[in-house]
């Protein structure tokens, strides 16, 4: 895996095993877990998402060598694909992102699909690397936190990831993302397409809800790995820099008690969110901006200028951790219980993969 730039050193929702508490949950971090509405339904069938934007791709042919035998995926004792078998993704001539398992011959690839299975692709984009991977957390039948005034989680998220993915590239960074449309993309996946990119960071975007009592200030949380300091010194400066931001907006904060950069884990002492557990070694940070719960902050954050206003504060941070030492602020050493509740999402269940070609 690449080193981040600094050698010193932007939304929730499978290759680190995992126990019954490890749940892959999409975040909406308050003291009792919400479970997310998900649909039993199928999922993964709505138009594909187009070709994600990216500055200096690394790569348009695969260079992958052809085996002898085609790999297949690697499964845990859940069924679930483990992470850590791909190496770049291919953009499928339908606009999908998805991980390489191997070249074939032809110039086909062996895929890790939407859904997490194996299927043999003709055509498309190879790309090896990305500068960062930006994941608009939730998606398709996965809303994530509906407001009141009815703004969905799914589509602020991506509608301020779409805002950071531009700034970033105009900086001059490659950027690939998870999802751009309203898709559900289950987190094992997210986390391989992280993985098999190696960027400097994976920036999981969210806005939170279920907090309801008030504060002077913005209850912003900023979620790290437990056992990166890159990803803690990360969260810290998008924290500092987002923070900073809405803190100019005289509204109705409401905040818990430990809002600020902090961990959450899970029993084993690892990390909660499979967002920052699976990407690992990958330094990944995830982003809860704002309540939007609180009618007051979804009318803040439904302003587009205020969603730019977060992903260029998250970009400056991005460019801080680069070239800066700055340590980040908001850390909290003694952070609230939050619980270990389970949650349908982000598994490969009830999921019918798209087409790819």
């Amino acid at each position: 895996m690449r080193t981040p730039a600094i050698v010193v050193a932007l939304g929730a929702l499978l290759a680190a095993a995992c126990g019954s508490s490890s749940v892959d949950v999409a975040p909406t971090g308050v003291t009792t877990p919400i479970t997310e509405s998900v649909s039993p339904s199928t999922t993964t069938t709505m138009a594909p998402p187009a070709t994600t934007t990216t500055s200096t791709t690394t790569s348009t042919t695969s260079t992958t060598t052809i085996p002898d035998v085609p790999p297949e995926l690697v499964f845990d004792d859940r069924g679930v694909p483990m992470n850590g078998q791909t190496d770049g993704v291919l953009i499928t001539e339908t606009g999908w992102v998805t991980p390489v398992l191997s070249g074939l011959a032809g110039g086909r690839h062996r895929v890790w699909t939407p859904c997490g299975r194996t299927q043999d692709i003709a055509g498309g984009r190879f790309v090896g690397s990305a500068d960062f991977v930006l994941d608009p957390g939730h998606g398709g039948s996965e809303p994530g936190a509906v407001g009141r005034g009815g703004l969905r989680e799914a589509d602020l998220n991506l509608d301020v990831t779409l805002k950071m993915r531009d700034a970033l590239v105009d900086a001059g960074y490659s950027v690939m993302m998870t999802r751009q449309t309203d898709v559900r993309v289950p987190i094992v996946t997210r986390a391989e397409i992280a993985q098999a990119l190696d960027p400097i960071a994976f920036i999981s975007v969210h806005f939170n809800a279920g907090a309801d009592a008030a504060s002077t200030t913005p209850g912003t949380e900023m979620y790290h790995q437990i056992d990166s300091p890159d990803s803690k010194r990360l969260a810290g400066l998008i924290y500092e820099e987002a923070f900073g931001v809405l803190d100019q907006f005289d509204i109705r904060w409401v905040a818990l008690g430990d809002a600020g950069t902090l961990v959450r884990p899970n029993r084993e002492g690892g990390d909660y969110y499979g967002v920052l557990r699976r990407p690992a070694p990958v330094v990944s940070v995830l982003a809860e901006f704002a309540y939007l719960s609180n009618p007051a902050e979804e009318q803040l954050v439904s302003d587009s200028a205020v969603q730019q206003l977060l992903a260029n504060s998250t970009v400056t941070a991005i460019e801080r951790f680069l070239t800066t030492d700055d340590p980040g602020s908001g850390f909290i050493d003694d952070p609230i219980f939050r619980g270990y509740g389970s949650s349908g999402a982000g598994r490969t269940t009830n999921c019918t993969d798209p087409q790819l070609e």
